[in-house]
């Protein structure tokens, strides 16, 4: 993992399984070997993912 500052520290773990998951479904044995490539890939899914939590919130789901 990067040196970077988290803003939620306790993210870390999570953050480091999301890796993982995401290694595994592009078929990269070792996360630490993700490319700058797929870490766009996993900035985009996040994005994503919180943007469909952000809209279940205000629906109220």
């Amino acid at each position: 993992m990067s040196k970077r500052k988290l803003v939620v520290p306790e993210a870390r773990e999570a953050l480091e399984q999301f890796k993982i998951e995401f290694a595994k479904e592009y078929g990269v044995d070792d996360p630490r070997s993700l490319t700058s490539s797929h870490t766009g890939y996993i900035v985009r899914e996040l994005v994503e993912l919180g943007q469909k939590q952000l809209m279940e919130e205000k629906n109220g789901k």
